[in-house]
């Protein structure tokens, strides 16, 4: 069930990194495993909300791959890391489903004090590092994935860590209401910094790509559901095998995706894909829910990707240069689309 107890250390312990040195240094060590009073239900509940659940010998971590359940190497690490006498703890596996990218995947839980359940505040592939902070405070958290290294912040309001990219463009969409203008011949994309993050996106960019998406902002924000949730760029987790900011058809200028859901639609609502040309931005995709790529490409070189959406059968859709189109159906599960 446990990853050798270094790796776990390593993590937790004092090889992490520190943000501000002046301040309160993370602890030296931390524990590993649950604690050895810990009830089987407690013990359950923390693997439940990282995605794997006990089996009934109480023996191991399981987890479903294609609907049915294997055994999980998965470890388990104990720190206190806003030193308030209460232990989160860490659960690290990897992504070995049949399929899946084989990442070192890390989840970070705690026991909410209001509700007095299990929450997971961090569900992210990547390894964690963790920095100093003050008092009681949730400290800043670095995930590493391979060369990129994405920082995160715990937010009160949402009771988990979110990119700090995210935070930046909740900000700026909040102030997101007269579009820019670029000039004929220019590239609306021309000039934004690298790596593309929504971090970096202006208000008036903002404005400028829903505009583009064919939305309007009203009294009560922008899109079609009366300030009942609304218009947005999706998370970078919500875009499976992809970003909502990244170049789809290897021409070096990123597309965007923007997405709908008003309250109460439990599809995933709408999204549509923009891409930048001269003077603007042009629809070149839309679908159910949001994409989800494919290693695969159309001779134009688009990435082929899955529209999402409740089900195992979804629609796949391709662009060989005209715009994304239905071409069939992608089963996200054997036998998904049996019958259809």
């Amino acid at each position: 069930m446990r990853y050798g107890s270094t790796i776990l250390l390593s993590m937790l312990g004092a090889g992490l990194a520190t943000a501000c040195s002046a301040q309160t240094p993370p602890k030296a060590t931390g524990n590993t495993g649950f604690p050895a009073g810990m009830s089987v239900a407690d013990r359950k509940q923390i693997l439940q909300v990282s995605g794997f659940d006990l089996s009934a010998d109480l023996r191991n971590a399981t987890r479903t791959c294609d609907d049915k359940e294997r055994i999980a190497k998965v470890g388990i690490g104990r720190r206190d890391i806003n030193h308030d006498g209460k232990e989160e703890f860490f659960v690290l596996s990897q992504n070995d489903c049949p399929g899946s990218n084989g990442k070192l995947h890390a989840t970070i839980v705690f026991l909410d004090p209001q509700t007095k359940i299990y929450q997971n505040m961090l569900d992210v592939d990547g390894q964690p590092r963790i920095g100093s902070q003050t008092g009681t405070a949730w400290p800043l958290i670095d995930i590493t994935d391979g060369d990129k290294t994405t920082g995160f912040v715990f937010v009160t309001g949402d009771n988990r860590y979110l990119r700090t990219s995210t935070v930046q463009y909740r900000r700026n969409v909040a102030l997101a209401r007269l579009p820019d203008k670029t000039p004929p011949g220019v590239l609306p994309s021309a000039g934004w910094a690298t790596p593309w993050s929504t971090g970096n996106l202006t208000p008036g960019q903002i404005a400028q790509i829903f505009t583009a998406a064919g939305y309007k902002r009203g009294p009560k924000g922008w899109g079609d559901c009366d300030g009942a949730s609304g218009v947005r760029i999706p998370d970078e987790e919500e875009i499976g095998n992809g970003s909502p900011v990244m170049d789809m058809n290897g021409d070096g200028h990123p597309e965007v995706i923007v997405n709908e859901i008003c309250e109460g639609d439990n599809s995933g609502g709408r999204f549509t894909i923009l891409s930048p040309v001269p003077g603007g931005w042009r629809k070149v995709g839309e679908g159910q829910d949001r994409p989800f790529f494919l290693t695969t490409r159309s001779r134009a070189g688009w990435l082929d990707y899955y529209e999402g959406g409740p089900g195992f059968c979804h629609e796949r859709d391709r662009n060989d240069g005209r715009g994304y189109m239905s071409v069939g159906q992608f089963a996200e599960s054997p036998g998904g689309c049996s019958g259809r």
